[in-house]
């Protein structure tokens, strides 16, 4: 195997066909300029995980009900003698149990069809390679997110067996719009290492009023005083200097910024010199990892827990039976219903009024039971953050920001991935929020039609919010060999 100093799973390639590459953060220059000065956690959800890549194209046919994927192109030979060659020798070497479950789905070629009852097909496409975890890390499957082949979906999975290699498939499903030849190059899919072990537990403003302090410090008259003129990077130097010394024992961090828009709070919420007092468990302690959700409003975010994972046993998901060792992440819905269109220029976003205006007064009760009315008056900035719940950015860009009605606070080294949940004309974009000194976890939409407006209707899941330790956000792997090589 190679030696990488921060690996945390090893990875067998048996054909040649995928590969796991890692993105820069600005997309290869490709993202705005505003952007790449001030959207650190656009940045940090761009170089995330370990992307899937193909290094050779593959061709799906969508025919009666199923869908078929070949590989094409000069390649395309090479690739089914490796593909015939590669079984019996993962087998004769223990990579796979000779006729389990993993070895038959495989001998009937490189993808094949699946489906749950009467549901739409979907196409699970090995990527030839195979990933074993270092125990206490799981392996996440999901979509190629912010830079994405938007005429496929990719199924969240996870990888969970530290004691064997499992074969990393890729589950999609196409839409339909797509046509019946689709042609997939390049990213298909993201690979990240995750941990479990996170206990995720919901509390009131009421008890953890130091988030709320945090956040109105964060969004003083200073902050939008400056923000009229230029970007303020205020988030960029509080990660910078309270965390810095936590980046030392965690790994780099993940952060989070402000917009570029005046009167727009940005991406996160709330300096917290006290991020570490309590009982949260960070790195390097005894027991899960405690994280809080505190809730400033109606509509709170849904605590979940992951029930199933893939495992060595073959490629359907299996109950996961590792006792108090679990996957807790948050679901944020659609707090508010409402309409966006963009016309190319001009983004306009249309609320449901007496939805919103219930909802902001929820939150300003909030803050004054806590605080009082004096704060409120002194620190409407800061409400505003909350109670005007969208922020569109500056004309000509197709995003707007949703900004839930509650915090993350997570252990001292911990962020929060804040990965987006697409819907018809629109994507939810991938962040990192270093949601140990910042604790809003936004949803920022990118609308990808044009002229005709977007729906998207109340309790409708925009985020999952998955805490993650810092360690693990730029974590690498061991390249695993056959034993005759």
């Amino acid at each position: 195997m190679a030696a990488a100093a921060d690996a945390c799973f090893e990875v067998l390639d048996a054909l040649g066909l995928c590969r796991l590459t890692r993105r820069t953060g600005d997309l290869d220059g490709a993202v705005p300029l505003r952007v790449a000065k001030a959207c650190v956690p656009l940045l940090e959800g761009n170089a995330f995980g370990h992307q899937i890549t193909l290094a050779r194209p593959i061709e799906v046919q969508r025919r009666l009900g199923s869908l078929r994927a070949e590989p094409v192109g000069e390649h395309r030979e090479a690739l089914l003698r490796a593909h015939r060659a590669a079984l019996p020798r993962l087998v004769s070497q223990g990579f796979l149990a000779p006729d389990g479950a993993w070895h038959r789905a495989l001998r009937g070629g490189l993808a094949w069809t699946c489906r749950t009852g009467l549901g739409r097909p979907r196409l699970r496409l090995w990527t030839g390679l195979l990933v074993r975890p270092d125990p206490g890390v799981w392996l996440r499957v999901a979509g190629a997110a912010n830079r994405r082949n938007v005429l496929i979906e990719v199924s969240e999975a996870y990888l969970a067996d530290e004691r064997a290699f499992v074969p990393l498939v890729v589950e999609l499903r196409v839409r339909d719009e797509a046509p019946q030849i689709l042609r997939l190059e390049g990213e298909i899919g993201c690979l990240a290492p995750v941990r479990p072990g996170v206990r995720i537990e919901a509390c009131a403003l009421a008890d953890a009023p130091e988030v709320g302090r945090a956040h109105a410090e964060f969004y003083d008259a200073r902050y939008f005083a400056v923000k009229k003129g230029e970007v303020t990077r205020k988030y960029r130097r509080l990660v910078g200097g309270e965390a810095g010394a936590r980046k030392g024992r965690a790994g780099e961090g993940g952060a989070g910024e402000e917009s570029a828009r005046e009167g727009d709070a940005g991406e996160g919420s709330a300096r917290a010199g006290d991020a570490g007092e309590g009982s949260d468990a960070g790195e390097g302690s005894a027991g899960p990892a405690r994280v809080r959700l505190v809730v400033a409003g109606p509509a709170a975010p849904e605590i979940a827990e992951v029930t199933e994972v893939t495992t060595a046993a073959g490629p359907d998901p299996v109950p996961w039976r590792g006792g108090a060792r679990r996957l807790a992440s948050l679901v944020v819905r659609n707090a508010v219903p409402f309409r966006a269109t963009f016309d190319g220029h001009t983004l306009a976003v249309a609320p449901e009024a007496p939805r919103l205006a219930e909802g902001a007064a929820a939150v300003e009760r909030a803050f004054a039971r806590v605080f009082g009315e004096d704060f409120i008056a002194a620190n409407r900035g800061a409400l505003w953050y909350l109670t005007k719940y969208f922020t569109p950015h500056p004309p000509g860009e197709p995003h707007f920001f949703v900004k839930p009605w509650a915090f993350t606070r997570t252990p001292p080294g911990w962020s929060s991935l804040l990965d987006g949940i697409h819907g018809e004309g629109y994507d939810v974009m991938r962040g990192v929020v270093a949601t140990d000194v910042f604790f809003a976890t936004p949803a920022v939409f990118h609308v990808r039609r044009l002229g005709a407006p977007i729906e998207v209707p109340e309790g409708t899941p925009l985020l999952r919010v998955l805490p993650i330790p810092r360690d693990l956000l730029r974590a690498g792997f061991r390249e695993a060999r056959f034993l005759d090589a």
